[in-house]
């Protein structure tokens, strides 16, 4: 996944309709009356043009302009630009224009030789328009029914654009031929999409940033150097035309360097920056990330088919120490990206979330494991069996003993019965005695 946006126009010379314009009387005013007007209406459709032209003092004075674009992470950047200044002693005291951007920069900071110098208020930006103005600005009030100030007022909020002035006083760089000014200041990338086409297999968030380089001089070199985040790596492509650039050969993938040299006319190249994870790192969270869902997919299998038969122990025995192998790799892992939340924060949290999957599993086919066997335990006891124990030849003996003692006196008492039968038979009358099976002398004694 790509995770595309820019980072904010810096002195960039935009072209705008009027209709753009966040005053509606003002809006109308121009929209008949702009040839009347063509500083006014300059001022509100080309803010950056504007100011170069009617305060070109400063700029005038720029020999060499470096940029300094080091990324703190994927999303925030930390800018520094330097301006080698010649000249500036014939220059009057007071504010000069240096720049002008769309959006207040952050935490802004400008230094002249280690000095840091004042920057121009709102209220200093308003009276120095009053001023350029003149005429027309005090022509335009009374279509406006106010007073000029509150006019240039107006005017200010309505442009495209928040000009920097710096001030510079002559006393504390008397004597110097060239100076050196600084500004810093932070940036992040803004107006952030998503596109999920490209990479679509990889939940990492890698950057694609748009970034525009406008130079102040027409006539001096500029310098520009990229740096990429700790453990990113680094790619700039730019539009600028083949012999106003020269590349600076480099084998760091985190390093960038370009040096524009303007031809007697301001140069406006567009970069495309890509902040991307090094392949070796980005092969081993990707494998790590689908090697986890296979043993997922494995414990969910293996969780289906023991509820409706046993598993062998050794199998779950194996899936948990795998699964406790991915677990510990997992940890480990997500404690690399827990630095970077930009571009890791989706595949992160698929992390957690299947080591929560693999520990549930665990414990699952941990409970059904125990609860098979011991069902089958129950099944067994239940089941008719045979003890064999070294009392059961006395046991045998003493049945045996018990049977025959029974079987020799129902034998005797037998034999007294049959003696006594025989006796009342033998004296009864012959001629009553019938029987059918004869008698012998042998069997009666």
């Amino acid at each position: 996944m790509i995770e595309i946006g820019n980072l904010s126009d810096f002195n960039q010379a935009n072209c705008r309709d009027i209709s753009a314009c966040n005053d509606a009387d003002i809006v109308a005013i121009l929209s008949e009356e702009s040839k009347r007007f063509p500083n006014i209406y300059l001022l509100l459709t080309e803010t950056t043009k504007f100011y170069t032209v009617f305060f070109s003092d400063l700029q005038k004075c720029i020999r060499r302009e470096k940029r300094l674009v080091v990324f703190e992470t994927p999303s925030r950047v930390s800018m520094t630009h330097e301006y080698t200044i010649e000249g500036m002693g014939n220059q009057s005291q007071g504010f000069h224009f240096l720049f002008n951007t769309r959006e207040r920069l952050s935490w802004l900071k400008v230094f002249i030789e280690d000095k840091r110098v004042s920057i121009a208020s709102r209220a200093k930006v308003v009276s120095l328009l009053t001023k350029k103005l003149g005429t027309e600005l005090e022509e335009f009030a009374k279509y406006l029914h106010i007073s000029p100030n509150d006019t240039a007022l107006r005017l200010y909020e309505a442009s495209d654009g928040k000009p920097c002035f710096v001030e510079f006083n002559q006393k504390d760089y008397k004597g110097q031929q060239s100076l050196l000014l600084s500004v810093t200041f932070f940036d992040s990338i803004r107006n952030k999409t998503s596109n999920y086409k490209k990479r679509w297999w990889s939940p990492l968030q890698e950057k694609k940033i748009s970034y525009n380089y406008s130079t102040i001089s027409g006539n001096a070199n500029a310098w520009i150097y990229f740096k990429s985040p700790n453990n990113f790596v680094l790619s700039a492509s730019h539009n600028a035309k083949a012999g106003l650039y020269e590349a600076s050969p480099s084998n760091d993938d985190e390093i960038t360097s370009l040096v524009l040299t303007p031809k007697g006319e301001k140069l406006s190249v567009d970069f495309t920056i890509s902040i991307n994870v090094p392949n070796a790192l980005k092969v081993w969270y990707i494998a790590m990330l689908y090697l986890a869902f296979a043993g997922v997919i494995w414990g969910c299998i293996l969780l289906i088919y023991g509820m409706y038969t046993s598993i062998p122990e050794k199998m779950i025995e194996t899936f948990n120490n795998c699964s406790f192998a991915i677990i510990a790799a997992l940890i480990a892992t997500r404690g690399w990206l827990m630095s970077e939340e930009q571009v890791m924060k989706k595949i992160s949290n698929w992390y957690t979330t299947i080591i929560g999957l693999l520990v549930v599993l665990i414990m699952s086919l941990s409970f059904i494991s125990y609860e098979k066997s011991v069902n089958t335990d129950v099944f067994h006891n239940s089941l008719p069996h045979k003890i064999v124990d070294s009392s059961i030849p006395e046991n045998i003996e003493s049945n045996y003993n018990h049977n025959n003692k029974g079987k020799v006196e129902d034998a005797l008492n037998n034999k007294t019965k049959i003696k006594a039968e025989v006796h009342d038979s033998l004296s009864k009358n012959p001629c009553e005695y019938k029987t059918s099976t004869p008698i012998k002398n042998k069997e009666i004694k």
